[in-house]
């Protein structure tokens, strides 16, 4: 058995005994978080640190590396491989991690689409758009997403697959990807406010494909034409030999607050049906604004 290997049949309990109401060990005193925050006080905020690292352990899973090592794990979320083992076991048994019995490796289970399928916020918004994607994604034969900006990055919020089309997988719901690679990232960047977009750009730009724009100023001009034209066209800059396009969706004052997109194969969306599927898309845009706002 290899050092990433968890045997599943043998997940670790740990029983403790003399814990008192406040999470703290009989006469153990008071201990403070980084930041100052008191952990385990009973006047103060209260923080659960294992809750805090098993958190840091799921974040440690990304749209662009889903699967990682144990080891992989461990440089990612700076937590000793101990801590980071025993996180796994826990997170195993709760059903939010599985993990691959030949590689040993470990990824997110789809109890984590269930989870963020009960995130109120920005339900008006997800419940006008769906069926309006919906019918979108059966009209061009692909697959559309409703997505909002968040952290420097992109985070998916619904997506709608036309059963007879090839699936776009690399993007779930819930998930998020670099504001400078796909349609509805450099899109939801472009309307930042000019201090985000220059800490988002600070933050380095992520290279998925030779197509990715990893130039600041060269994508300070792209994220500049997006801005003119009101959508953008992204090939091969997540994944080679896929596009999408991205439009806005707007408040009632003309805010940006989501984007729509579609994609699908770099032929299908870019090709000769280009034109026919940007009008689409911008009609469903400006449909899901209408609701909104």
């Amino acid at each position: 058995m290899t050092a990433d290997a968890i045997p599943a049949e043998r997940p670790v309990w740990v029983k403790v005994a003399g814990m008192k109401a406040n999470g703290r060990m009989g006469d153990e005193p008071e201990t403070t978080a980084a930041g100052g925050e008191t952990v385990g006080s009973d006047s103060g905020p209260t923080t659960v640190r294992a809750v805090l690292r098993a958190v840091q352990v799921l974040r440690a899973f990304t749209v662009v590396e889903p699967w990682a090592t144990l080891t992989e794990v461990v440089a990612r979320t700076g937590l000793d491989k101990a801590t980071t083992r025993r996180l796994l076991v826990t997170l195993i048994e709760a059903g939010l991690v599985v993990q691959d019995r030949e590689t040993h490796r470990y990824a997110l289970s789809l109890a984590m689409i269930e989870l963020s399928s009960a995130v109120p916020d920005n339900l008006g918004l997800r419940k006008a758009a769906a069926p309006i994607l919906t019918d979108l994604a059966r009209e061009i034969d692909g697959t559309t997403f409703l997505s909002i900006y968040r952290e420097h990055s992109a985070l998916c919020l619904e997506k709608f697959h036309h059963d007879r089309s090839i699936q776009v997988r690399w993007w779930a719901v819930g998930g998020a990807l670099p504001a400078n690679v796909g349609g509805a990232p450099k899109l939801l960047l472009a309307f930042q406010p000019l201090a985000e977009i220059e800490r988002a750009i600070g933050q380095g730009l992520s290279r998925l494909t030779p197509h990715s724009i990893t130039d600041a100023d060269t994508f300070r001009e792209e994220l500049g034409r997006i801005r003119t034209q009101g959508h953008v066209i992204a090939v091969d800059d997540v994944v080679e030999g896929l596009a999408a396009m991205a439009a806005p969706v707007r408040d009632r004052d003309g805010r940006v607050i989501a984007a729509v997109s579609l994609a699908g194969l770099t032929p299908h969306i870019a090709g000769s049906r280009a034109a026919a599927n940007l009008a689409a898309l911008l009609d469903a845009a400006r449909r899901i604004s209408q609701s909104v706002g």
